[in-house]
């Protein structure tokens, strides 16, 4: 009589696991070690921060020739220009800087006081 109780027991177990009603209302283990807020950060994390807006270039000079293109300093840097960027009655350039932001800015100002519009 004793002998038929574990292989009852190991007969029960097996049904009450394959019975769908009993597992279907249990909740999935989803990802572990990680709290539902920390779950949501990692599946919808925050957009990165915008790109701060660059200082304009020091335009520190210009240089013109007679037979060639002129010539602008950019932050000691010489830089190969337009005729058409360059005003020399005002001693002003206009700049597009490489985040694609123009700039009017004239010799001698500081980048922070171009007084660009």
């Amino acid at each position: 009589m004793f002998s038929s109780l574990p292989a009852t027991l190991a007969g029960t177990v097996i049904v009450l696991a394959l019975t769908p009603g009993l597992t279907a209302g249990a909740e999935s283990l989803g990802r572990l070690f990680h709290s539902p807020v920390e779950r949501a950060r990692i599946d919808h994390p925050p957009p990165p921060p915008a790109a701060p807006t660059a200082t304009p270039p020091r335009l520190d000079g210009i240089i013109t020739r007679s037979g060639g293109r002129p010539v602008i300093f950019l932050d000691g840097l010489a830089t190969p220009a337009d005729t058409r960027q360059i005003r020399i009655d005002n001693a002003s350039a206009r700049v597009t800087t490489p985040d694609g932001q123009r700039h009017h800015l004239r010799v001698g100002d500081s980048p922070l006081n171009t007084g660009a519009p």
